[in-house]
């Protein structure tokens, strides 16, 4: 019996890692320049630096590119609200209902995380918040969970979609559900593959 669950983000509760990754591409055609990778599975669970470690290898260049990106993001938001899988109201709403406590801990910055929540209107289902902002260290680290798992206390299960993700979660020592996506991804660490949100249902 888990007492609390753990969302990722990106790839999870949002359908993004695609988007994301286009516009990073649209990005640096515009630019007229090469990225130092057009994998999208290079991209997936990194946070913010890691990206652009791997977008920008070389740190000089790297600062004036993510300025400019900063400028092109503005005027290419991701709608969250279309982006949100179709199932997750519904499991938070479930998982309330059955007393759960609920965390949120993502890769991502801080104020991108508040304005999903915001905008999708979830706020309410999450007693714990923590992003790529607020940790020493990134995923694959297993900070972000063991910060999550911690302000809860009892049995805590994460969910996944990730490699680096779900190393994070297995080295907190937590039992992790990956769901799967429409590319490959190495998720053979996972306790265990669910195809949509609701199979959560049937584990919590």
């Amino acid at each position: 019996m888990f007492d609390n669950v753990i969302f990722d983000m990106d790839g999870v509760l949002i359908d993004s890692e695609e988007y994301f990754f286009k516009r990073r591409m649209a990005f640096f055609d515009e630019q007229g320049l090469e990225p130092g990778s057009r994998k999208l599975t290079d991209y997936i669970g990194l946070t913010e630096a890691g990206i652009w470690q791997t977008l920008v290898p070389e740190k000089k260049q790297r600062q004036h590119l993510k300025e400019a990106y900063q400028q092109y993001r503005q005027k290419h938001p991701i709608d969250f609200p279309k982006a949100l899988r179709s199932d997750v109201k519904l499991v938070l709403s479930e998982l309330k209902k059955r007393e759960k406590k609920i965390a949120l801990a993502s890769s991502s910055a801080r104020q991108q995380i508040e304005t999903m929540l915001a905008t999708c209107e979830l706020t309410p289902y999450f007693d714990f918040i923590i992003s790529g902002d607020e940790v020493t260290k990134s995923k694959p680290h297993p900070e972000i969970y063991q910060v999550s798992a911690k302000q809860f206390g009892g049995q805590s299960l994460a969910v996944e979609d990730s490699t680096v993700g779900i190393r994070s979660a297995k080295a907190a020592g937590l039992y992790t559900v990956a769901l799967t996506q429409q590319f490959t991804v190495d998720q053979s660490a996972a306790d265990r593959q669910i195809s949509r949100l609701t199979d959560l249902l049937t584990i919590v």
